[in-house]
């Protein structure tokens, strides 16, 4: 279904740059591994477990996210990766991706640098080709992707199954 709604957003975009946008965490990638360990050592979430974490390239794919992915290599359209994982950690996070096949030299991330860096501020950067983006550009973001509320611009609910598709995260996030 989402193959066929990214389709027509295609057709419809008039010969625009034409973006995807994708979070990361839960979205692409499983670290499902993550919670269970922090579980079993009764701890939760920290920024230096978690870093240490996505240093260790162990991440798995959600189902689907490769097939998908492959879909979209396959149209007109640049992949964007807007993940709240610092930006620090950009080199260990595209050798994860590579090592499960979904890495590619042309798509662009967008990474925390601090606190004040939020998804609303990277999300602006897309739209208007500023900042990180301006090399790249401008795009019209056809569809984002993401497993909470967060990883979305601020819209009405009908953006969901059109241009918004959430995979609601189990573990953890706001839906």
């Amino acid at each position: 279904m989402a193959q066929d709604i990214v389709r027509d957003q295609i057709k419809n975009s008039s010969g625009q740059k034409i973006a995807v946008v994708m979070d990361l965490d839960e979205t692409v990638l499983d670290n499902s591994l993550y919670q269970v360990e922090r579980h079993r050592l009764g701890l939760g979430f920290t920024q230096d477990s978690w870093s240490a974490w996505v240093k260790r390239e162990e991440a798995g794919l959600v189902p689907g996210a490769k097939s998908f992915i492959d879909f979209l290599r396959k149209q007109p359209v640049r992949l964007i990766f807007l993940s709240n994982r610092m930006n620090e950690n950009l080199a260990p996070t595209k050798s994860n991706l590579r090592k499960l096949g979904v890495l590619r030299a042309d798509d662009l991330y967008l990474l925390r640098i601090d606190k004040p860096d939020t998804k609303i501020k990277r999300r602006s950067e897309i739209i208007e080709g500023k900042g990180r983006m301006k090399k790249a550009g401008a795009f019209f973001v056809i569809a984002y992707f993401g497993d909470s509320s967060g990883d979305f611009p601020a819209s009405s609910e009908d953006a969901f199954g059109k241009t918004h598709f959430m995979l609601p995260n189990p573990m953890y996030g706001k839906w």
